[in-house]
C-alpha cells in the first residue's frame, strides 16, 4: 500500500513539474505574440493540414512552407473533392484549377484559403482595434497563446488566434460577430516543422509555369475615376481598387474597400427593376446587401454587419 502511494506522488510530482515547464514560458505582450506569429509564418519551413469553417461549408486543405537557395516556396492544395493546387515560387504565384485555364500573377504570399491576421499591419490596425491576450489554450495538441482582436467601434467583426507559444505559427483564428456567434473558423489538425520539405523546392522548380496575366489589362485600376462614392466608411478603410467593366448594355462599376482585416466591395450598375425594395442577407462571414437609388442598384458584398453595410450603401453619394 505504502509502495503504491509513493508511486503516485512520484508520479504527481513528475506531473507538476512537467506542467510547470511546459506552461512557463516567455509573457509577451499580445502585440509581440502577433509580431512573431508573422515572423514565424514568413521565416520557418513547415506544412499544416487545416479546416476552414462556416456554419454552412466546410473545406480540408495543406499548406507548404519553404525558404531554399534564397527562395521562398509555397503550396495550397485542397484535400477533399476536385483537386486544385496553388503555388508560390518566389515572386511567383500560379493557379491550377478545373475547368478553368491555368494562370500566374506576381506577388508575395499566396493569401487564399489563410487568414488576413497572418499578413496584416499590425500598426495600422493597433489604431481601430484592440489585441487582449486572454491566456492560454491547446489546438492541435499544441499548447497556444490566446489573443483576441476586439473592434474599438461596433461596426466590424472581432476574431479569437491561438499562437503556438514553441513556435508562434497561427493554429487557429475564429471570425466572431459582437454576440460572439462564430463565423469562420481556419484550424490547424496537423503541423510539421522542420527541414524535411527540401522536395518541394526540387517539385516547384520543375513545373512549367501557366503565363503571367497581363497586369495592366487584367487588374482594376484604382486610377478609374467613378460618379459615386461612399460618403461615411468605419475608420481605417481604405479604397483598394476600383474599376469599371461593361456586360453587354450593363456597365459595372466596382470599389474595393479593406483596414488590412476585413474587406469588401460596392457594385454600381444600371437597375432593370427601378422600384425593387433593399435585399439583404448573410452566409457566414459573408454579407449581402442591394437596394436601387436614382437609377442605379446599389449592392455591397463583404465581411461586415448587415446594419454597416446597409449604412454604407444608403450614404452613397450619386453625382
Amino acid at each position: 500500500m505504502m509502495l503504491k502511494i509513493s508511486r503516485k506522488i512520484t508520479a504527481l510530482c513528475l506531473t507538476l513539474v512537467f506542467s510547470g515547464a511546459l506552461f512557463a514560458q516567455e509573457t509577451l505582450e499580445p502585440k509581440q505574440l502577433l509580431e512573431k506569429m508573422h515572423d514565424a509564418k514568413d521565416q520557418l519551413n513547415y506544412e499544416i493540414a487545416f479546416v476552414q469553417t462556416t456554419p454552412v461549408n466546410m473545406e480540408s486543405l495543406r499548406y507548404r512552407h519553404l525558404h531554399a537557395d534564397g527562395k521562398t516556396y509555397a503550396q495550397l492544395i485542397t484535400l477533399d473533392g476536385v483537386p486544385q493546387e496553388i503555388i508560390q515560387r518566389d515572386q511567383l504565384i500560379s493557379y491550377f484549377q478545373p475547368n478553368y485555364q491555368a494562370f500566374s500573377i506576381t506577388g508575395s504570399n499566396i493569401i487564399d484559403s489563410l487568414p488576413a491576421i497572418m499578413r496584416s499591419n499590425l500598426d495600422n490596425l493597433s489604431k481601430y482595434y484592440d489585441f487582449i491576450n486572454i491566456g492560454r489554450n491547446r489546438v492541435a495538441d499544441h499548447v497556444v497563446q490566446t489573443v483576441r482582436i476586439l473592434p474599438k467601434d461596433d461596426f466590424r467583426y472581432q476574431y479569437l488566434v491561438f499562437i503556438d507559444e514553441q513556435n508562434h505559427l497561427l493554429l487557429r483564428s475564429d471570425m466572431l460577430d459582437r454576440e460572439g456567434n462564430l463565423l469562420e473558423q481556419f484550424r490547424v489538425v496537423n503541423l510539421y516543422v522542420g527541414d524535411g520539405l527540401n522536395e518541394l523546392s526540387n517539385y516547384l522548380n520543375n513545373i512549367v509555369f501557366p503565363p503571367l496575366l497581363n497586369e495592366q489589362a487584367g487588374k482594376k485600376s484604382a486610377d478609374v475615376k467613378l460618379s459615386w462614392q461612399p460618403s461615411w466608411l468605419p475608420s481605417g478603410f481604405k479604397l483598394i481598387n476600383s474599376g469599371r467593366e461593361k456586360n453587354g448594355d450593363i456597365t459595372i462599376e466596382t470599389q474595393l474597400y479593406s483596414d488590412g482585416l476585413f474587406s469588401f466591395t460596392l457594385y454600381s450598375a444600371n437597375t432593370l427593376i427601378p422600384n425593387e425594395p433593399e435585399n439583404a442577407w448573410k452566409q457566414g462571414p459573408i454579407t449581402f446587401y442591394s437596394e436601387t437609388r436614382g437609377g442605379k442598384e446599389l449592392t455591397f458584398i463583404g465581411q461586415l454587419p448587415i446594419s454597416t453595410a446597409k449604412r454604407i450603401v444608403q450614404d452613397i453619394q450619386l453625382k
